[in-house]
């Protein structure tokens, strides 16, 4: 159902449902035919998720996390496991108490450490050689958002040899299982440990795209905070920041489900405790433990609700400027929030009510988010963002979008510019304003 109500939609678009101007539709103006379409597909999703077997993995955490981990890896009978991470974390040997650990049970390793952020194909490709080289049976991702995609990724592709990232773009064309796969989170942030989702650059053509199938749940989890210990503050912040934007466009989204509500409240409430403790005192163990156990509520609610304009923001900005994906979200949050205005008040006064005090409403729950960003120290614009890629950034945005994304109202074209005008850098702006106002002048 929810394919074929795609496919409709598409159709419909490309036999001349044109691409709806800020003329037609404005934030809260009349939803158009193509938008309703948008919304039947919206509900074939929202069925799917409910139907749809959608796994938890197993959750390794606290002092014996790897000491039970292993036992599940011994009665796997797993002789060589592929260890994915980043050349951040070899510098700093995160990675080598749990491969020592390995090999004192007798099981194997092979370190790929050449995850880079945003992974291309080309990173995804040279790991599946890595792991078909050394033979190896299963795959342990240690490391942060790109490092645990890119393990997700490569398990993937040994499960499906003859397709291409590419081919696998979209929803549902793995449905292989994978080889055991786990993830040892360390950045509490993208929720990758728990989703169905993993998104890769595309480098040629300055995109991201994601692949999104029930296998690429990991089997199971290492929450280990130690080894968020040496996250910077601003890491740590923009990190928890891309956890916050899962829980509320999960929350906000019309997909939300009593079960994804609840993950997003959880999520949330340890942000907003923990976070300013995390960014003050980089060694608070306890804080860092409930920043972990934020991601992964976060994760639960957004694999089964998905995300909204935020990412789809977001995944341009990290596609064609490198913008880190957490502080890309960072940026964004409280400028869409504010741009969707009155039409999100209900659900951000019932989030604040369970986060912040009974009494709390919409705006209390904008002020804390607002309050968090400026403490963290997140920017007010975008250093990178150039004039003349706001329409690229914003068509993109919305391609990704429309209508994969059960938005709570639909943004054109118009509305996505403005938000991107409204964060370009302070010379930039000026330019654009003294612009606007030659322009406006010739017509006085």
């Amino acid at each position: 159902m929810v394919s074929f109500v795609k496919t409709s939609i598409l159709l419909r678009v490309s036999n001349g449902a044109r691409p709806v101007s800020a003329q037609q539709y404005h934030l809260g103006g009349e939803v158009t035919f193509t938008h309703r379409l948008y919304r039947l597909y919206h509900f074939g999703l929202r069925l799917a998720a409910a139907l749809l077997p959608i796994r938890t993995p197993h959750v390794y955490a606290g002092q014996q996390a790897v000491s039970q981990w292993l036992c599940e890896v011994k009665k796997q009978n797993l002789r060589t496991l592929l260890v994915v991470s980043d050349p951040g974390i070899v510098a700093l040997n995160l990675q080598q108490p749990i491969i020592a650990a390995l090999h004192q049970q007798g099981v194997n390793t092979v370190l790929y450490s050449d995850v880079e952020a945003n992974p291309g194909i080309p990173c995804i490709e040279q790991g599946v050689g890595c792991y078909q080289q050394h033979h190896c049976q299963g795959i342990i991702a240690i490391g942060g958002g790109s490092v645990m995609d890119c393990g997700k990724l490569i398990a993937a592709r040994i499960a499906r040899p003859s397709k291409s990232l590419q081919q696998m773009q979209g929803l549902f064309k793995v449905l292989r299982p994978l080889v055991p796969l786990y993830a040892v989170p360390t950045t509490a942030g993208t929720g990758s440990e728990v989703t169905v989702a993993a998104v890769v650059s595309d480098h040629q053509r300055q995109i991201k795209f994601a692949i999104n199938d029930l296998s690429l749940v990991p089997k199971g989890v290492l929450l280990l905070p130690e080894l968020t210990l040496g996250l910077s503050p601003q890491l740590s912040a923009t990190t928890a920041i891309d956890a916050l934007t899962h829980a509320i466009e999960s929350y906000i989204g019309i997909n939300a489900t009593r079960f994804s509500k609840a993950k997003s409240v959880a999520a949330t409430k340890l942000i907003l405790s923990n976070l300013p403790l995390v960014y003050q005192q980089p060694n608070h163990i306890d804080a860092r433990m409930h920043m972990l156990w934020a991601a992964f509520y976060a994760g639960q609610a957004f694999t089964r609700t998905s995300v909204g304009y935020v990412h789809a923001i977001a995944h341009q900005l990290g596609a064609l400027y490198g913008i880190g994906h957490g502080l890309a979200n960072a940026l964004l949050l409280a400028p869409v929030l504010n741009a969707y205005g009155q039409r999100i008040d209900a659900q951000l006064s019932a989030l604040a009510q369970q986060t912040l005090a009974a009494n709390s409403d919409a705006q209390d729950m904008r002020a804390a988010i607002a309050t968090l960003l400026h403490d963290c120290a997140i920017p007010n614009t975008i250093a990178q963002l150039r004039q003349e890629d706001i329409a690229t950034i914003a068509k993109r945005a919305i391609a990704e979008a429309h209508p994969d994304y059960p938005v709570p109202c639909f943004f054109n074209q118009h509305d996505i510019e403005t938000i991107l005008y409204s964060l370009l850098p302070q010379q930039q702006h000026s330019k654009q304003t003294s612009e606007q106002q030659s322009l406006a002048g010739q017509y006085r």
